[in-house]
């Protein structure tokens, strides 16, 4: 921070601190000046140019503030950045909220240009501290040089840098000076008269060292680089320090313990964004109580690291913002796994503790109202975003604590986009569109994480929009662009064991609201029953999705689950009432390169004789070799053409499907 004493005449003052700010930002240096010199009203603030913004509005606003706000705010002031005073001096604003403003200041802007007031007060005393170096610009009279001298008997010990401003009258330093070697001892930056008329001249330039104001400019700033240098080699010690993993965790260990002692308060609070500028302002003052200086480096990483531990989700903070990572997978504290692209990977981060890793899972359940002890050990649960939670603890898991999260993509993907990855072929996408409008059933069929939910919501966008669709979940996922769709989902037991909604109940439920289709995320047990009477039933054109490895185990899955409704039905006329509902089934698998792609698209062929159904296939994909870590292969069609694609060639709505030509 530079300070300019009141020496010289306010118009001079601000002509040097706009110069230093010039050619701060010539050498790609931020900096703002804040002048005190003169209120509102003062003659010589146009020297900034256009904008200006008061310190009394900043400090309205700067208990809810942090330095990028503070910065933004000051961005609009025509390129420069500019404060000054309104209607208080610099002796009438409360000291702590000077110290709050320039701690902001200086947390934003690397280079900070003061305009001190005529009057010494306490405040300017505080600033006068804060500064690396204090110019003295004075004029070559004897009144000027006069206030040089008490500045300097006031600023004893400061490093200051003396500036002469020669006018026209002529300079008896020997006169001036005797008695003060101050001057003598360092070399007098300044520039005449006739290079004062020049720096209002449209060919002056900041960037031109031939004048003699931008030389004595570039001059000042060199040495202010030199009296920082101590400073900033200090800064880069201490980050050196507290960088040392051993020195770094014990200081994130102390302060965090204090931390949580004071966020308890807090409890009640669901404001992610209140508690992590509170931790910060907690943590800020801890450190202030310490009396611990951090380097920006440090202190950001340490807030960062501690308000996510606080007011998020710790460590795995960094993974939940990351969009490549589909998947968290927490093995006890020590263990976290990410997928991206399929592929699962160790992270090499972990938490302190099992205490840690609980009180996390602690703070994601009870985001969505649940509750997770020794009696209810397990918890299946979705956040804000739409993300599926699944966590279980001791003593159900042996190894630790185990927490899973299934992250929700913002960014529905398309059928052109899962073309594009190389799920699908154009023709399959084709074929797939025909059976919605034609409104068969599809049963969507493939293991964990393949891909079902996300081929579901692609399928969905060809259903068309005047159709009333009512979707039934576990877990919203489903984002379905059609407007008139009702979305239901299922609800656990409360902790007291009442209250439970189940998938089987909403089914049943959405039969009597009159939808042209019910979608069912996935059918997991009884209510596959209702799900297949839906579809035998005037609801034509549904779709599911099962857990099964290939087409026909998602019929044998259909017929156990509909087992499992308690209905006392033969297996032969389950089997045919599910060959009677559903048309076709769509195969999804992941490869060894960890790509998700549509194995099969199979036709459910209802037969008389003893086997009831073939399962036909339409498309395939047949793999070849991995290649450089890519699985190779190619969709082809199988030969079969099903008869509604047939009757809609002839009544030519299939045309775009030229495979089957």
């Amino acid at each position: 921070m530079i300070t300019i004493a009141p020496c010289a005449e306010n118009f001079y003052r601000c002509l040097i601190a706009n110069g230093l700010s010039r050619v701060f930002a010539n050498n790609s240096r931020e900096s703002i000046v804040v002048d005190f010199s003169v209120l509102q009203n003062g003659a010589f603030w146009s020297v900034y140019g256009s904008g200006l913004r008061y310190v009394e509005n900043v400090l309205e606003a700067l208990a809810s503030a942090n330095p990028k706000m503070l910065k933004n705010f000051l961005s609009g002031t025509g390129g420069n950045f500019t404060l000054g005073l309104k209607d208080a001096k610099l002796s009438e604003i409360q000291k702590e909220s000077l110290e709050y403003l320039f701690s902001n200041l200086k947390a934003g802007f690397e280079n900070l240009i003061v305009i001190m007031p005529d009057e010494y007060s306490l405040n300017a005393a505080y600033l006068y501290e804060q500064s690396k170096t204090t110019l003295l610009p004075f004029m070559s009279d004897i009144v000027s040089a006069r206030k040089a001298i008490d500045a300097v008997k006031k600023l004893e010990g400061a490093d200051i840098t003396p500036f002469e401003l020669k006018l026209e009258r002529e300079f008896h330093s020997d006169t001036l000076f005797l008695g003060n070697d101050l001057f003598q001892k360092r070399e007098i930056c300044g520039f005449s008269f006739d290079t004062q008329k020049q720096i209002f001249s449209p060919k002056f330039s900041y960037k031109d060292n031939s004048f003699d104001f931008t030389a004595s400019l570039n001059k000042i700033l060199q040495m202010y680089d030199k009296s920082s240098q101590k400073t900033r080699q200090a800064a880069d010690a201490d980050s050196r320090f507290f960088e040392s993993g051993g020195i770094y965790k014990k200081l994130k260990d102390e302060i965090y313990a204090k931390l949580v002692e004071e966020m308890k308060q807090y409890a009640k609070e669901t404001d992610a964004g209140v508690l992590r500028e509170t931790a910060k302002n907690k943590i800020n003052a801890i450190l202030k109580d310490k009396e611990i200086n951090l380097s920006k480096q440090v202190a950001d990483k340490l807030i960062k690291e501690l308000s996510d531990n606080v007011a998020g989700l710790g460590v795995l903070e960094d993974f939940i913002n990351d969009e490549s990572v589909t998947e968290i997978m927490v093995n006890g504290a020590r263990d976290i796994y990410v997928e991206k692209a399929g592929k699962l990977s160790l992270t090499g981060v972990s938490f302190a503790d099992e205490r840690q890793l609980k009180t996390i899972i602690e703070r994601i359940v009870s985001y969505t109202g649940r509750h997770i002890d020794e009696a209810e050990p397990i918890v299946d649960a979705r956040l804000r975003d739409g993300s599926r939670v699944n966590a279980v603890i001791r003593p159900i898991s042996l190894d630790g604590n185990i927490l899973t999260i299934r992250k929700f993509s913002k960014n529905k993907m398309s059928a052109d986009s899962l073309i594009d990855s190389g799920s699908i072929s154009r023709e399959m996408v084709e074929f797939l569109k025909l059976a919605v409008l034609l409104k068969k059933n599809i049963i969507i069929s493939g293991g964990t994480g393949t891909g079902k939910t996300t081929l579901l919501n692609a399928v969905s966008s060809f259903i068309p929009e005047k159709e009333r669709l009512v979707t039934i979940e576990d877990s919203a996922e489903l984002q379905l662009k059609q407007k008139h769709t009702v979305r239901l989902e299922s609800r656990p037991k409360s902790t007291e064991g009442t209250g439970e909604i189940t998938i089987r109940r909403l089914v049943t439920n959405a039969l009597r609201m009159r939808p042209d289709r019910i979608i069912v995320g996935e059918c997991r047990s009884g209510e596959a029953l209702d799900m297949i009477q839906a579809m035998n039933t005037g609801h034509e054109g549904s779709m599911s999705t099962v857990h099964a490895n290939s087409p026909k185990d998602a019929v044998s899955r259909l017929v156990t689950m509909v087992l499992m409704s308690g209905m006392d039905l033969p297996e032969r006329s389950i089997v045919n009432q599910i060959v009677s509902a559903i048309n076709i089934i769509v195969q999804l698998s992941r490869f060894a390169d960890g790509s998700r792609k549509i194995s099969s698209i199979s036709f459910l062929n209802p037969v008389d004789n003893e086997k009831q159904y073939e399962v036909i296939p339409v498309f395939e994909y047949r793999a070849s070799a991995v290649k450089d870590g890519v699985q190779k292969g190619e969709f082809k069609a199988a030969g079969f053409i099903p008869d509604f694609v047939k009757e809609a060639q002839k009544r030519g709505i299939a045309a775009d499907l030229e495979i089957f030509k």
